[in-house]
């Protein structure tokens, strides 16, 4: 009885004394966040590690990165002179910190890392485990499929411009005008940040351009251009009501009418003949042209029309009307051309001084050398 009572007592120890030089990870593993392209570092500090070996593992690629500190991966390519995968062991007493070094880091570098003590003679179930996180920040791109490009709608009708986007993380959105005016709310405000803008009572004046920026603090923003159009009959106004040029002296006039309608109307100049309202076609005395390089003074879906009127003459005086017409109505607009006694408009000509200047010229020269010589000579 008493050696069967010495036997469990030494089992005992003996049993202790194992279990008690078992390794263990003795820290956590802080989480590690960097921007794409930089390096990440993980650490696992790990003590009475023995003749055991800490394994790095990668449980999103199901990869084992490390075993000690060889890399254990098939493709360790260099990255500047260093290669992807590192581990550096750093060595105090009974303990070592094992330091994971993933550089140029990749989206699919992000994920879980698991620190193992690969204990000898134990199943892996048995392994002493701990779980530490790299995150691999990444600018905003906006995901074109989601994304609103251009939005027709009703006058009147309600509707929504939105605006998808990725990043790490997660970016906010904001909505602005690019006129800077305000967003067509129930509370109208300059900006509003959401992946959706709800607009309400949609009318003319809401139509333009809107963007929608993404941020997530890692450079650059993000940014996506979305259109508003409004179905609408046309409308028209001109750039001056009443226009003035001399007659008989090869002078032009130039009428300009600007139209605005969705979908986009047709133009049509017209003239007054008596009683008679004539159409206006391009020939040897009309010109008809829709200006495209300069619309800094146009609004959302406006066009900007010119009427050339060639050689001005008599019969060219009177009005002028623009006629703009799409599916849902018609406008237009008058424009009364007038005599002047002088050319008028930037082309025109420089005339040389007249005949009688220049010869009041001559005699004033002629004075004042008389009146000089006079007053030298006494």
């Amino acid at each position: 009885m008493s050696c069967f009572v010495y036997l469990a007592v030494f089992t005992l120890v003996l049993c202790g004394n194992v279990f008690a030089q078992d390794p263990e990870i003795v820290d956590e593993i802080w989480p590690e966040v960097q921007p794409l392209g930089r390096t990440g570092r993980l650490n696992c500090t790990v003590a009475k590690l023995g003749n055991n070996m800490v394994e790095w593992y990668h449980e999103d690629s199901a990869q084992t990165i490390s075993i000690a500190e060889t890399i254990d991966v098939q493709l360790n390519p260099m990255m500047g002179g260093l290669k992807k995968y590192e581990v550096r062991v750093r060595r105090k007493d009974d303990r070592q910190t094992h330091m994971l070094i993933v550089r140029r880091l990749r989206q699919q570098d992000a994920g879980t890392y698991i620190c193992k003590i690969r204990v000898v003679g134990k199943p892996e179930n048995r392994w002493t485990k701990k779980k530490g996180q790299l995150t691999v920040q990444v600018a905003p791109t906006i995901r074109d499929g989601p994304t609103t490009a251009v939005l027709e709608v009703s006058n009147g009708a309600n509707s929504s411009l939105r605006c998808q986007a990725t990043g790490i993380p997660y970016p906010n959105i904001t909505w602005t005008r690019s006129d800077g005016g305000l967003l067509p709310l129930v509370n109208p405000v300059a900006q509003y940040r959401s992946p959706e803008l709800p607009l309400v009572n949609v009318n003319v004046h809401h139509m333009g351009v809107y963007r929608c920026v993404a941020d997530n603090n890692i450079k650059p923003p993000a940014e996506h251009l979305a259109e508003l159009r409004v179905f609408h009959a046309p409308i028209t106004r001109v750039v001056q009501n009443s226009v003035g040029q001399a007659q008989n002296r090869r002078f032009s006039a130039k009428l300009e009418c600007i139209v605005q309608g969705h979908p986009e109307p047709t133009l049509t100049f017209k003239r007054r003949a008596g009683i008679e309202i004539l159409a206006i076609s391009d020939d040897d005395k009309f010109e008809v042209n829709k200006q495209t390089t300069d619309n800094q003074n146009l609004k959302a879906m406006e066009q900007w029309y010119t009427l050339k009127v060639k050689n001005v003459q008599a019969n060219d005086y009177t009005d002028y009307y623009c006629v703009a017409n799409n599916v849902f109505g018609s406008a237009n607009s008058t424009i009364k051309l007038f005599e002047t006694t002088e050319c008028q408009g930037s082309n025109c000509p420089s005339l040389p001084p007249s005949r009688a200047c220049s010869t009041a010229a001559s005699v004033f020269v002629t004075v004042f050398v008389g009146i000089l010589s006079y007053l030298y000579c006494s």
